[in-house]
């Protein structure tokens, strides 16, 4: 699912999504999906990330969040903050 394809109340879920964390994070790593999945040492697949990055309903199991969690330098408040929509727009 591309994220061009979705509605407006899809993508303003998407905003406060998961997966937007992940997105900006890899983007701002300059990461593909593939150099984070490597990152991982195979813990989370490159199906796993794009599927965490276009699904507006991905809700990762503790295991995977926790994956994510671990590659990733992201505050854990931060992360959630946006998904309770209170992130300040950086």
């Amino acid at each position: 699912m591309e994220i061009d394809n979705l509605n407006k109340g899809e993508r303003d879920k998407m905003k406060n999504s998961f997966g937007s964390i992940v997105k900006s994070y890899r983007e701002r790593k300059r990461l593909t999906q593939l150099e984070l999945a490597v990152k991982s040492k195979g813990e989370l697949s490159t199906a796993t990330i794009s599927k965490a990055e276009t699904d507006p309903s991905y809700n990762p199991k503790l295991t995977t969040f926790i994956k994510f969690y671990k590659i990733m330098d992201v505050p854990f408040e931060e992360i959630v903050a946006t998904l309770e929509g209170n992130a300040d727009d950086k």
